[in-house]
């Protein structure tokens, strides 16, 4: 007797074609679902230090970080604060280590003693897309986009792609990375969407 001999027939084919079509497409969506909610919390996390920047001066008067008398103000604080000098700019220092006593790290501290984040001593934060951010002067390593000496939030060089960072910049700001209040330095010639998924080398930052 002859065996038959079964497949597929092009209707069922058809149609593991369209299911694969609908995964792959949920996937894509979600991953840029994801990738807008942080652009989102990105440019939230600058507002949410911009405001503990604001609610720290209106307190005490005084720039967190720069503040003279931490020493008083939090007495128990253990470690030990390390006052500024009260000059209305901060110092700068690389917050990564979580234990840099210069005054923009200090700020972290201060705010976390006043109660307006969370975090350990001057530990910088987690940023959306990774890496860390932490208040600087925009003189620091953002003064040749212009900056000057405003306090700042600066996201380290090689957590932000170059889509991510335009996609803050366009979303949130100008879309330029040399004017407005996001700017970023060490860019060859903008944003560079030939390579939107490499991680610029230079740095970040967002006006408090």
């Amino acid at each position: 007797m002859k065996s038959r001999q079964s497949g597929y027939t092009l209707v069922e084919i058809a149609i593991v074609l369209v299911i694969i079509g609908l995964l792959l497409g949920g996937v894509l969506k979600g991953q840029e679902l994801i990738f807008n909610t942080k652009i989102k919390a990105t440019y939230n996390l600058v507002q949410s230090m911009s405001a503990a920047f604001n609610s720290y001066q209106d307190r005490y008067g005084a720039l967190p970080g720069d503040d003279t008398q931490t020493l008083v103000r939090f007495p128990a604080a253990n470690p030990v604060t390390v006052p500024g000098n009260g000059d209305g700019l901060l110092g700068y220092g690389n917050c990564t280590t979580g234990v840099a006593v210069s005054e923009n790290c200090m700020a972290l501290y201060e705010l976390r003693l006043a109660g307006f984040i969370t975090g350990t001593y001057t530990q910088a934060v987690t940023a959306p897309f990774g890496g860390p951010a932490f208040p600087a002067a925009g003189n620091s390593n953002m003064g040749a986009v212009g900056f000057g000496a405003r306090p700042i939030l600066q996201f380290n060089q090689n957590t932000l792609t170059y889509k991510a960072a335009n996609a803050v910049d366009t979303s949130f700001d100008d879309g330029n990375p040399t004017t407005g209040d996001w700017r970023c330095v060490g860019l060859a010639a903008g944003y560079n969407m030939n390579t939107p998924d490499v991680t610029i080398a230079g740095f970040c930052g967002m006006n408090l």
